[in-house]
């Protein structure tokens, strides 16, 4: 696929993304990205074809579609050694598929301020009920 090939040697010239045996370091474009990295931008602007898939001009201004670009990073097409899209990771997802783990504004909401909940994983742990306690 043209389009595969063109993001992999626009990555490839950045030697910060490039690991053993010439494969892309996906975690590190991904954190890249994540972080609109100027070096990576002005790379990916400066390719005709993934300018037009990856950014949106609004007047003179071209702006990133971050999700994009990750959904493409993390795709199967793009990594060839993975069974999901979401290299073989386990976790909740938002509504656009991003893991939860990846983001930085994510907050466990409690309703219950004065309360305390005491459970636990262990092996004993699973015969036990929860206790639910409430503070005076």
């Amino acid at each position: 696929m043209k389009f595969l090939d063109e993001l992999k040697n626009v990555l490839s010239a950045d030697d910060r993304f490039v690991g053993e045996k010439n494969q892309i370091i996906k975690t590190k474009v991904g954190d890249a990205a994540r972080s609109n990295d100027e070096n990576l931008l002005k790379a990916l602007l400066g390719n005709k074809l993934l300018k037009d898939v990856f950014f949106t001009k609004v007047d003179d201004i071209y702006v990133f579609d971050k999700n994009k670009f990750v959904w493409v990073l993390e795709s199967k097409e793009f990594l060839p050694d993975s069974f999901t899209m979401y290299k073989n990771k386990i976790g909740l997802v938002d509504s656009n598929n991003n893991l939860i783990s990846q983001k930085q504004d994510v907050s466990l909401v409690w309703p219950y301020k004065d309360c305390v909940l005491e459970g636990g994983q262990t092996k004993e742990d699973q015969k036990r009920d929860e206790i639910f306690l409430m503070k005076h």
